[in-house]
Parts: structure tokens; sequence; C-alpha cells
């Protein structure tokens, strides 16, 4: 089950994130980038930057196979300051630092 996301807004990207570390990882990328068109845009609807999911979620809308590939690429996001989050038993919150450079 695939969870609905909010398609009417944007995001920026710049040509210069080519030479961006995370750019040449495709999986650090894919990651990267599935953060920025889930974090909630609008405070209406929760903490802009951030959004609510299950590591199970994100492997499945990513088409990975395996959970410890999605816990390496979050880790590897987090030390690079790309992304924070907050795991629980049930689920993970997963903020941007940065969104707002991604949104106008």
């Amino acid at each position: 089950m695939t969870r609905e996301v909010d398609t009417k807004g944007y995001v920026k990207l710049y040509r210069k994130a080519m030479k961006d570390p995370i750019f040449k990882d495709s999986k650090a990328w894919h990651l990267f980038t599935y953060c920025l068109f889930n974090a909630t845009f609008d405070s209406k609807y929760g903490e802009v930057g951030s959004f609510v999911t299950t590591m199970d979620q994100i492997k499945d809308d990513l088409g990975w196979k395996t959970r410890m590939t999605v816990d390496k690429f979050m880790k590897i996001l987090k030390e690079g300051s790309y992304i924070n989050y907050k795991t629980s038993n049930k689920d993970t919150t997963i903020y941007v630092p940065n969104y707002s450079k991604y949104q106008d």
C-alpha cells in the first residue's frame, strides 16, 4: 500500500546539487529526494520539513530489498546533516533541516 503524497507542491533543485557528494551516490540521492517530496510544506499539516513514516514504508516506496539498506542510507544522510530522524517502535519521524532552501 503506497501512502498518498500531496503532489500539488514543488521543490527546488539547483544544478549545483550535482556537485554534492550525495548526488554521486544514487541510493543516498534517491532517499534524499524522497524525503524532500514527502516533507510537509505547510504548517497546517504538521511541522514544515518533516513527515512521519516507517522504515518498511520507505523500503517499499523506493523499491529497496532490505530494511538494512534504508538504515544505512538514513545514517549517511543524518551524518551529512541532510536529514535528522527519530525512530520509535511504531514509526519514524524524518526532518529535513534545510527544507526552506528547497521551498519558495
